[in-house]
């Protein structure tokens, strides 16, 4: 039976919530680390058999992580960065190709009431429960927060913009 780890909700439009959290009094992580990696992976709150131990950036809470991704950096077209409208840090906003839209919306339907666990650059930055299918598909983005202050949320952003550059919109 998996533990349930966080309220959020997931939306069509909104991948996961922004939140601003109290530090954890570690080593911040190298935000400006490029290329950028984004990785998906199911989690539990408990300690389970193969499951990988990883503390969420910012809270000091320790998930289970399965120990394969199940989407990652070839399931995406683009990334762009965005400003929160509340709170600290930023909005990355994911297109997926469309192998990944896939595998998003077959992950979230055989997973509602289970735990995903968002990775930037192999650091989990948040713990959202599915509570619903999510298929984005591939012309819309998935949404998700990354708790940071102003300098990281700055520094994320530009290695994100070196990881996927801007294309010209028609």
């Amino acid at each position: 039976m998996t533990s349930r780890l966080s309220p959020f909700t997931f939306h069509f439009s909104l991948f996961l919530v922004a939140c601003s959290s109290p530090r954890a009094k570690a080593t911040p992580p190298n935000w400006s680390q490029v290329p950028v990696s984004i990785e998906v992976r199911l989690a539990q709150g408990a300690p389970g058999s193969g499951l990988e131990p990883a503390t969420v950036f910012g809270q000091g809470k320790t998930v289970y992580l399965q120990p394969k991704a199940e989407l990652s950096n070839s399931d995406i077209t683009r990334v762009e960065a965005v400003k929160t409208r509340i709170g600290e840090g930023l909005i990355l906003q994911v297109w997926h190709t469309k192998a990944g839209a896939r595998r998003m919306a077959e992950l979230t339907a055989q997973h509602i009431g289970d735990s995903l666990a968002i990775l930037i650059n192999s650091i989990v930055v948040a713990v959202p429960m599915i509570k619903e299918t999510i298929n984005p598909g591939t012309q819309a983005p998935s949404d998700i927060g990354v708790p940071l202050q102003p300098k990281e949320a700055s520094q994320l952003a530009q290695a994100v913009s070196r990881t996927w550059p801007a294309r010209d919109r028609k």
